[in-house]
């Protein structure tokens, strides 16, 4: 499902809305309320000619795309924290229409291209959640943006609402929302199953039911986290490979590794005085990962599940234990697995864990995260050192804890 697009804006983000404060004061903008925002909220209108062209190209540019020479401001000003379910029809603004501007989007344009234009979301302040569902597969996606990113979506076709983030009661939510002609995007590849809102995105072939809970299964295929290689991902790698080299690790057990992809970076880097074994249950990346690193003796991968304690046996002192995104699957005795493991057979002076966080940029609405990344306070107060490295990727579920742990 792909039925919104991000963006970021090809300009300085706060020099784009000081611009726009100053040639709009906020004090011009009117009191506005109706169904989505139920305590109401303030805007301003912007008309033909009026936007300096300097910022409307930088829109365009962003997009790739032209907008229309018409746009509001909104301004919640803490009025309202959420946007209530519902489309922005034809039909809903004549029934609501309270300006000459909505007579200008959902009349004279309306009339012009039979439907409304589509919108074009410019955030100015405070993160919001926007959450749309499909019109055709009904399934819901939650998108979260903030100050200098750009968001495009069918607001006629596809039911959406949403909620300010941060502080709601105290900062507002302020966008400037623009406008796109149909005819200007299209051919637009809306169902590019491997990018939503333009970051890389695992395809998941499980039916996905509302409440599922993350994990949905043990057993991938490749491509299905082939996400996680690309370059918006590599620093979650890169940040554990940069923990196995200062630490000079010798030993290393790659607990759910795929394919290896720390090994790539390691040897990259021109690291490669180490033993490795890394296992997973799912058998295609263990084969590719086997057959490419075939002549490394050093290297040993297998296909195995930590239910059988023999998986974890190795000919090698571990001082080294990457735990890379596998622990949540273990929610009720990740400490203490993770303590026999690591602590009681491997006698291994140091960890790595890398665990999704609770809150998410990119994510979908109908799942349910399982997640160990704020219940970590036993890690902190047992062990040596918990030092935390917190990443914001642009991949599904990007907002990731890695934490180097020194037992």
């Amino acid at each position: 499902m792909n039925v919104i697009r991000k963006f970021k804006l090809d300009y300085d983000w706060k020099e784009f809305v000081r611009e726009l404060d100053e040639r709009y004061p906020l004090e011009d903008y009117k009191f506005h309320k109706e169904f989505p925002t139920a305590n109401g909220t303030y805007h301003h209108d912007i008309l033909e000619g009026d936007m300096p062209p300097h910022l409307r190209e930088a829109i365009e540019r962003s997009l790739g795309f032209k907008i229309k020479d018409y746009y509001f401001l909104w301004d919640w000003r803490c009025l309202t924290t959420t946007l209530s379910q519902h489309r922005d029809t034809y039909k809903a603004a004549k029934h609501t229409g309270i300006s000459d501007f909505d007579s200008h989007v959902f009349e004279t344009t309306a009339d012009e291209i039979g439907k409304p234009p589509l919108t074009v979301v410019v955030a100015l302040e405070n993160d919001f959640r926007i959450d749309i569902q499909d019109s055709e597969s009904k399934e819901w996606l939650s998108v979260v943006y903030g100050p200098g990113d750009i968001i495009f979506f069918n607001n006629d076709k596809d039911l959406h609402g949403g909620q300010v983030l941060n502080d709601p009661e105290n900062i507002s939510r302020r966008s400037l929302n623009c406008y796109v002609d149909h005819k200007e995007v299209e051919g637009l590849d809306w169902l590019n199953e491997n990018i939503v809102h333009n970051v890389p995105w695992p395809e998941i072939k499980t039916k996905i039911d509302n409440g599922q809970r993350v994990p949905l299964k043990e057993d991938y295929e490749f491509s299905d986290m082939s996400y996680l290689d690309t370059l918006e991902a590599y620093e979650l790698f890169e940040t554990q490979a940069n923990i196995i080299i200062e630490k000079q690790c010798k030993g290393i057990v790659d607990v759910g590794c795929r394919h290896g992809p720390v090994l790539d970076i390691l040897y990259a880097k021109g690291y490669t005085d180490f033993e490795y074994m890394g296992f997973d249950t799912s058998k295609e990346p263990i084969d590719i990962a086997t057959e490419k690193w075939k002549d490394y003796d050093n290297i040993e991968f297998r296909h195995e599940s930590w239910n059988d304690l023999a998986t974890f046996l190795v000919d090698f002192d571990v001082d080294q234990v990457i735990w890379s995104g596998v622990l949540l699957y273990r929610p009720d005795d990740h400490f203490e697995f993770f303590n026999k493991i690591t602590n009681e057979i491997y006698k291994s002076p140091n960890a790595i864990i890398q665990e999704p966080m609770s809150w998410q940029r990119h994510w979908k609405a109908e799942l349910i995260l399982n997640r160990i990344s704020d219940d970590m306070e036993q890690y902190k107060n047992t062990y040596k050192e918990f030092k935390e490295h917190k990443l914001d990727l642009e991949i599904f579920a990007g907002r990731r804890l890695v934490v180097d742990i020194t037992l």
